[in-house]
């Protein structure tokens, strides 16, 4: 029964990131076609900004996926409804207060890196991008509800509806409305998710009052000791990007910022595939601890071989595609694009790596090495991206903030296995070295295929494609694909 349930939210997951990635797709050439690359520079660098202020939150949104986790685990459903309702309360006038006071401070940051002409537009849409900050923070901790309960495919429609929800609003309201429109559509979204996901965290937990009224000392304090750890991470996270975006502004300008925008949203859409399937794992692990500590190392260790069997010749795809997707999204090769989309996927491909060690961190309460990775992250960002972008220019500042990213990846994972005894060759066994050279091999021959057959996007497409199979030798021939087959057949049987 755990199997199938993670198999069903894992799938639910990845069901999710396509179409939300799908919808950013569409929606990204629709905003480059009617707002422009500058404006949607300063909608990516106005949402970043904002997104700082979420520090706010003191961490109690992941609290609540795993204390949830962990009183159901115990059958104490009073406990449970006081973690929801205590959460929800803290967070939502917590944010809500900062936003008020935090609002002519971010106008001044804002201010002190983009163009003054370009500034009153910020301003414009600054108020609408906090309170769907608000609405999305809040509709988190509902969210996180969900996911404790292990319904992580109910959270996942949610999320589909609002991702397609904003993709009509913006179709309708953006070429009336201009920039601002983007901004009515965002607090629709936001709004729509937070609704949906109480009423079906209510119907899961009918304990719930209508409305949450009942602050719980006990529980604030128990859960606050998780959550101002991982809201060291939280923070770390929200910095890095308005960091990185106004670094890229300002040594690069809005369109370099776009673009970056575009590249960033695309990886790290793609990458979510794999990601949100490790995902489920937290409020999976955060019950296995509570009764079968052993079970939780034998889980990381599967866990890991089966993504790095799944990332190399996933990332490998990514790469090699991303000339054609430059053609079909921004409308042309753009050498920029391409050149951040290719950094940034090597990046995020070792970040992935880390996954089961995070997520394990997470779910039994060892987050404190998650923390050390991400401050060492924010520092080098922030050190790296000003160094290399003021001597460099804008472009440095993104391969500043992927060096970031890989080292403070390798610090978790090194330090994950160390703790627990594990070999450091394990991460990256001797299996995987006949995948790892085809894939390079693929990326390799896919930009020869570009170069040569750039006029001829269908049949480049295919080729492509087709080229993938120098991939299929060294997958067929891995000891887990068969291990991998017999577990899906199982799932599907019912077994």
């Amino acid at each position: 029964m755990l199997k199938k349930r993670l198999i069903i939210n894992a799938f639910m997951s990845m069901t999710q990131m396509v179409v939300v990635g799908g919808t950013l797709f569409i929606l990204y050439k629709f905003l480059l076609k009617n707002i422009g690359i500058e404006k949607f520079g300063i909608w990516s660098l106005v949402l970043a900004t904002t997104s700082v202020l979420n520090i706010a939150n003191l961490g109690l949104s992941a609290s609540n996926l795993r204390f949830v986790a962990k009183y159901l685990a115990r059958d104490d459903k009073e406990a449970v409804s006081s973690v929801i309702q205590t959460t929800s309360l803290t967070v939502g006038l917590l944010i809500g207060g900062i936003l008020i006071v935090a609002y002519p401070f971010a106008g001044i940051l804002l201010g002190s890196v983009m163009p003054a002409t370009r500034l009153s537009e910020a301003l414009t849409i600054l108020p609408f991008a906090m309170l769907s900050l608000w609405l999305m923070v809040i509709g988190g901790i509902f969210q996180a509800g969900i996911d404790g309960y292990q319904r992580i495919d109910l959270s996942s429609v949610i999320a589909i509806i609002g991702a397609l929800t904003n993709l009509v609003l913006c179709i309708f309201w953006v070429p009336i409305y201009g920039l601002i429109g983007l901004a009515y559509a965002r607090v629709s979204q936001t709004f729509l998710q937070l609704l949906l996901n109480w009423i079906i965290l209510k119907r899961l937990f009918p304990l719930l009052p209508l409305f949450p009224y009942r602050w719980d000392k006990k529980i604030f304090i128990e859960m606050l000791g998780y959550g101002v750890n991982f809201q060291l991470i939280t923070f770390s996270v929200m910095l890095c990007d308005p960091v990185t975006k106004g670094l890229l502004t300002k040594f690069g300008g809005l369109s370099l910022t776009g673009l970056y925008e575009m590249a960033s949203r695309m990886v790290i859409q793609l990458r979510g595939l794999i990601v949100a399937a490790n995902g489920v794992l937290v409020p999976t692990i955060a019950s296995l601890h509570e009764r079968r500590k052993q079970d939780v190392l034998v889980l990381y260790k599967n866990t890991y071989r089966l993504l790095l069997y799944i990332s190399i010749p996933y990332f490998s795809l990514i790469i090699a595609l991303t000339p054609i997707i430059s053609r079909i999204w921004v409308g042309h090769y753009e050498k920029i694009f391409v050149l951040f989309s290719i950094v940034l996927s090597i990046g995020w491909f070792l970040n992935t790596l880390i996954g089961p060690a995070y997520f394990s961190n997470l779910g039994v309460g060892e987050i404190k090495w998650n923390t050390i990775g991400h401050i060492i992250q924010v520092g080098l960002n922030a050190l790296l991206g000003y160094w290399w972008g003021h001597l460099l220019g804008g472009n440095w500042v993104v391969i500043a903030w992927v060096v970031s990213l890989v080292a403070a990846s390798l610090f978790i994972l090194v330090a994950y296995h160390s703790r627990h005894d594990i070999p450091i060759v394990d991460l990256f066994p001797k299996d995987y070295i006949g995948i790892g050279i085809a894939g390079l091999t693929f990326i390799g021959f896919s930009f020869i295929l570009y170069f040569l057959f750039a006029d001829k996007l269908s049949s480049l497409f295919i080729s492509t494609v087709l080229s993938l199979s120098i991939m299929v030798l060294p997958l067929w021939r891995h000891p887990l694909r068969p291990k991998l087959v017999y577990t899906m057949m199982s799932v599907i049987k019912g077994q």
